[in-house]
């Protein structure tokens, strides 16, 4: 039987505009099988939360996970805080003639990613058929946000609630797998939030999950949630309430401008005209021969904003991005497994900085499969490994003046369609986000 490998290629032109307090976050967990390790069948959970560089910092102190059952609370998990990066985009001040956003220069809408990770931990016992679901709370959401209901918009009260769920799991052999020693990673993904947006555009975007298991993955909205009240429990759909929202505005439709979400490969696309503060949900649910075994939420509040135009009073377009695939498919094609796929991704910008020079373009690139240098086919998920580099060789980001140009290579193979349920999967697919942009500032 032939094997076959979907590759479908999310690919997002746009141009790099760059943002008090939590803007969102997610929580994922990897399982340890290196064999070598001392912690082989433990697991490590990761959290991460994004602040708004102009409001409250997070903090370096441990953070504390809870973990829930049947709407009891059955332990906690502490997680060491690991880094605090500024992951607002990166501009041109001086070409393009205006301020570009970072968390030390011009804090209003920068954005600072916060990294959180627990030791190897054992999890004892087998998830409940409704999961364990893992938590963290806080307060208190931006007053200012445009889609959500705030009683109070100058003191707000409400509230953020991180979640991630484990289900069970019943082997081919009719065994439901006990959590220790643990089998499975959740997905996590691959692409940072893209949180402050240029309105007027048309803007695609995927967080772009991967799964090392290659178990299948299916992206949908979910609802904002408040924060845990003292004293109460965690419990799906009951406790905390969801954030009502406001308006046209509903958890499957939270952004303005017609929002759409592939539910395949977690592609966003809108145009919105409507500037504000947008709270939204992703869901990835993981199915492992059929049977959910993981969710992971990522909560984000997207700013959208009127960004600057070009000198000529024009406004700053994106790159234009040339499509890799004959139509009618031209980001999406499947191959057999052990084919060579190869192509070029050509990116080029006309537009000027104010200063009459051509702009700068940058290509990027994401995915589970993508090596981890960009450069050694052993270095990801499943080796080989993709990889992505200019005409020379040379790792993103790829940088070129009005035009850019990556090579994508990668030698599949059959152990790219198994997974390690042997449930007789003879397909998958891999989501690549590569992404092209400009750094007339501010970006995005």
């Amino acid at each position: 039987m032939k094997k076959i490998i979907l590759l479908a290629l999310v690919l997002f032109a746009f141009v790099n505009t760059h943002a008090t307090h939590i803007m969102g976050g997610e929580i994922t967990w990897v399982c340890i099988k290196d064999p070598t390790s001392p912690d082989v069948g433990k697991y490590i959970f990761k959290m991460k939360v994004y602040y708004d560089c102009d409001g409250v910092s997070g903090s370096a102190i441990p953070q504390i996970i809870d973990v829930w059952a049947g709407g009891l609370s059955i332990g906690s998990i502490t997680l060491d805080w690991i880094s605090s990066t500024d992951i607002s985009p990166i501009g041109n001040a001086v070409n393009s003639g205006n301020a570009c956003l970072d968390c030390n220069t011009n804090p209003v809408g920068a954005v600072e990613e916060y990294i959180y990770e627990s030791l190897p931990i054992a999890l004892s016992g087998t998830p409940p058929a409704n999961g364990w679901h893992f938590t963290w709370d806080s307060c208190c959401r931006n007053g200012a946000t445009s889609n959500l209901l705030i009683v109070n918009t100058a003191s707000p009260s409400e509230g953020f609630t991180l979640r991630a769920s484990m289900f069970p799991y019943t082997d081919i052999n009719g065994n439901i797998l006990p959590a220790d020693p643990c089998y499975d990673n959740s997905p996590k993904f691959n692409e940072s939030p893209k949180t402050i947006i240029c309105i007027g555009y048309p803007f695609s975007y995927t967080p772009n999950a991967s799964d090392v298991e290659l178990d299948s993955l299916s992206y949908a909205w979910d609802e904002p949630l408040d924060d845990i009240a003292f004293g109460t429990t965690y419990n799906p759909g009951v406790n905390p309430l969801a954030i009502p929202f406001i308006g046209v505005y509903s958890f499957t439709n939270p952004l303005p401008g017609g929002v759409t979400l592939d539910a395949q490969t977690g592609e966003i696309n809108y145009t919105s005209n409507t500037a504000g503060n947008f709270a939204s949900v992703i869901r990835v649910d993981a199915f492992k021969c059929g049977q959910k075994v993981a969710s992971i939420y990522r909560e984000i509040q997207s700013v959208l904003i009127a960004c600057p135009v070009l000198p000529s009073g024009a406004i700053n377009l994106p790159p234009v991005v040339t499509p890799p695939f004959p139509m009618p498919t031209p980001f999406y094609t499947s191959v057999s497994a052990g084919d060579l796929v190869t192509f070029n991704i050509l990116a080029t910008d006309i537009d000027l900085y104010a200063n009459g020079l051509m702009q700068d373009i940058t290509l990027e690139i994401s995915g589970g499969q993508i090596a981890d240098d960009y450069i050694t086919n052993t270095l990801c998920d499943n080796p080989p490994c993709a990889t992505f580099t200019n005409a020379s060789g040379l790792a993103p980001p790829i940088t070129g003046i009005q035009l850019v140009e990556g090579v994508f290579e990668w030698q599949t193979a059959c152990s790219h369609v198994a997974t390690d349920a042997g449930c007789g999967i003879t397909s998958n697919t891999y989501t690549f986000a590569i992404k092209a942009y400009d750094d007339f500032c501010p970006a995005n």
